[in-house]
C-alpha cells in the first residue's frame, strides 16, 4: 500500500477544518485540531449507531449533510465510511440510488465485555507516559547511534501495510517497537518498563477491534513528524504529537468498545 509521507488525511483535515468559528456560528460543533479527524469521524459514526440514532437497516443521511453533522469534510467521511463498510457495519452503494445502510452495530471481535475502567485507565496512563518520553528525548542530545536506532524503528513501521493476519501482528509489533525506543531513550528504566506494560494493555484492547488500515497509514504519518520533532530538539512539539497520536487511538478504541 503506497503512502504519502508528507500529506496524511489528517494533517489536511486539520489544517482546513482546524478553524472553528464559522461552524460555531451555524451551530454546529467546531472543526477539530489536531490530525485526528479521520479517527474522531469514526468514533461519531460508531457511537450515533451505538446510540440507536441509526439503527440497522436504517439508511444514514446524505453524505453532503452527515459530514456537515460532524463538522469534517466529505473526502474524510468517505475514507471513514469506506473502512466502516470493510469492518462491516455498513454497506455503501454509490450512484443515484445508492446510498449508506447500517448493517450491524458495533462490535469488538470478543463477545467478552469490556472493563470501561481498564479502557480508560490504560488510554489515559498512556497518553501521560508517551507524551513525557517524547519531551524528555526532544531535550535530550541523542548520539548518533541512538539517532539512528530512532529512524529505523520508525521507518520499519511502514513496512508492513497489507491486509493478512500476519501483517497486522508484524505492524502492531513494530508499531510497539517503535514507542518503546522512544521510552528507552529518555534513560529512565522505570518509565521504561511502565512503557512497556502500558503498550501491552493498549494492544491486547487493539486486537478486540478492526484492524483500521487508513489509521494505520495515519499512525505512521505521524510517527515520522514525532520523530522530527525529537531530531530538531522541539520538546512541545514533540509532546504535542505524541498526545495527538496517543488520543487517535483513543478515539477508535472508545468508539469501538465503549457500550460493549
Amino acid at each position: 500500500m503506497d503512502v504519502d509521507r508528507n500529506d496524511d488525511d489528517g494533517s489536511r483535515e486539520s489544517g482546513r477544518e482546524g478553524t472553528g468559528s464559522g461552524a460555531e456560528a451555524a451551530g454546529r460543533p467546531p472543526r477539530l485540531r489536531g490530525g485526528n479527524v479521520f479517527e474522531h469521524t469514526i468514533a461519531e459514526l460508531l457511537r450515533a449507531i451505538r446510540l440507536g440514532k441509526y439503527l440497522v437497516g436504517d439508511k444514514l443521511p446524505p453524505e453532503r449533510e452527515l459530514a456537515a453533522q460532524i463538522n469534517v469534510s466529505r473526502a474524510t467521511l468517505r475514507q471513514a465510511l469506506s473502512e466502516l463498510q470493510i469492518a462491516g457495519v455498513v454497506s455503501v452503494r454509490r450512484g443515484r440510488y445508492g446510498g449508506t445502510v447500517v448493517t450491524a452495530l458495533p462490535s469488538a471481535d470478543t463477545d467478552a465485555g469490556i472493563d470501561l475502567g481498564e479502557l480508560d485507565d490504560a488510554v489515559r496512563f498512556r497518553l501521560i507516559l508517551e507524551t513525557a518520553a517524547a519531551r524528555i528525548v526532544a531535550g535530550r542530545d541523542l548520539s548518533e547511534a541512538e539517532r539512528e536506532t530512532l529512524v529505523a524503528a520508525e521507518q520499519r513501521c511502514w513496512m508492513p501495510l497489507g491486509s493478512s493476519a500476519e501483517d497486522i501482528e508484524q505492524f502492531r509489533a513494530l508499531d510497539a517497537r517503535f514507542h518503546l525506543t522512544i521510552a528507552e531513550l529518555t534513560g529512565i528504566p522505570s518509565l521504561t518498563q511502565a512503557a512497556a506494560t502500558t503498550r501491552d494493555r493498549i494492544n491486547a484492547l487493539l486486537d478486540r477491534i478492526p484492524f483500521i488500515h487508513t489509521n494505520v497509514e495515519h499512525s505512521c504519518a505521524q510517527h515520522a513528524r514525532l520523530v522530527e520533532a525529537i531530531l530538531d530538539h522541539d520538546a512541545e512539539a514533540a509532546a504535542t504529537l505524541a498526545a495527538q497520536h496517543a488520543e487517535g487511538t483513543e478515539q477508535l478504541l472508545r468508539g469501538f468498545l465503549e457500550g460493549k
